[in-house]
Formats: C-alpha cells, sequence, structure tokens
C-alpha cells in the first residue's frame, strides 16, 4: 500500500504562508450575510423580489449594484449593495439608500 506523503497541503495551514481557511471562510460568510440584508431590505422597500412584480404601482426599480468598503472587527470587506431608482410622489427621482448605513 502507497502512502501519500505530499506536504503541499499542510502550506495551506502554515502560518507562514498568510492564508487561513477558517478566517477566509469567515470572511466569505460575513459578507454574504451582509449582501443578503441589503438585497432583502431592498425587497421589502419596493414591495417585490428581484425579479417579481408587485401589487399596484412600482415605487422604484433595481439598477445594479456597487462596491462598498466595510470596516469592521474583521477588517475591511468589499461588500456589493443593490442600486435602485425611486420616484416620490411628486415625481422627483432619487437614489435608493439602505436604512442601515451610517450617514456620514
Amino acid at each position: 500500500m502507497n502512502q501519500n506523503t505530499d506536504t503541499a497541503s499542510f502550506a495551506l495551514l502554515s502560518a507562514e504562508a498568510g492564508f487561513d481557511p477558517i478566517e477566509d471562510r469567515l470572511r466569505a460568510n460575513v459578507r454574504a450575510t451582509i449582501e443578503v440584508v441589503f438585497e432583502e431590505e431592498l425587497a421589502l422597500f419596493l414591495g417585490r423580489l428581484r425579479y417579481g412584480r408587485g401589487n399596484g404601482p412600482a415605487k422604484g426599480y433595481r439598477h445594479g449594484h456597487r462596491e462598498r468598503q466595510l470596516t469592521g472587527t474583521f477588517g475591511t470587506e468589499t461588500v456589493r449593495v443593490p442600486r435602485a431608482r425611486i420616484e416620490d410622489e411628486a415625481g422627483k427621482v432619487t437614489e435608493w439608500w439602505s436604512k442601515i448605513r451610517q450617514r456620514r
């Protein structure tokens, strides 16, 4: 029987390599969770899911995403924030902003 003596897989776990798979997975999970929260907030505001049609007139329309830097205790991460145009009662069109983001 042959034994695998390849040590290349151990290099991924080495602190010298600078790559930590656990931290990488945690960052990916944090990023995905934040992006889902933004998507759900926009869907709630618009009253319909991404490809759905709601009842009554549309409050606004999605138009892509923008990338934003988010700094927390986990470091700096780039998240994709959905964009939407909204129209008020007077017919003025503005950009949708999340209620959870902090204004400076």
